[in-house]
């Protein structure tokens, strides 16, 4: 029991807060639990997908692969290949945590976790749509900056993290 206060402690006081919260104005906390369980039901594939791609890298990839492709010696390589990746990637950010912490736990760079993260917000499947609203210019420009950006915080990660 004192384990599982000290690992949930954050929840039980969400949850303690909720709970006096519903006293004040039950009606409202009525339309704010239907409106978590919906986001929840939303986030559920993503997560549930995310969960297996998870447990897939860490069960079935072994660790050299990851190091030779993602990891501190892949170099450029590794920068580019993350870029690629989180431009494609779709879905919120904070669903990929776990992983990328399962990625770096198994020899995955910092500096290319970094790329990834920062070159999500490139979004190719949308650059149609968004050239179909914005000027080119702008939007080849805000992507080469973003691009640069990528690959600077990977590097100034890498400072960081130096062991």
């Amino acid at each position: 029991m004192k384990n599982f206060i000290k690992n949930y402690k954050v929840e039980i006081i969400i949850f303690l807060i909720a709970i006096i919260l519903m006293f004040f104005n039950p009606d409202k906390a009525i339309l704010g639990l239907k409106y978590a369980i919906k986001t929840f039901l939303y986030l559920l594939p993503i997560i549930l997908s995310v969960a297996y791609l998870t447990g897939f890298i860490s069960e079935v990839i072994p660790k050299q692969t990851i190091k030779k492709f993602v990891g501190k010696e892949s170099g450029f390589k590794g920068k580019l290949l993350g870029g690629i990746f989180g431009t494609l990637m779709v879905g919120p950010a904070y669903a990929f945590y776990p992983f990328f912490a399962e990625l770096i736990n198994n020899g995955a760079s910092i500096g290319v976790i970094a790329v990834t993260i920062a070159a999500w917000s490139i979004k190719i499947q949308w650059l149609p749509f968004a050239l179909s609203i914005l000027d080119i210019k702008f939007v080849l420009l805000l992507n080469l900056f973003i691009i640069i950006y990528a690959f600077s915080s990977g590097y100034i990660m890498e400072l960081f993290y130096k062991k």
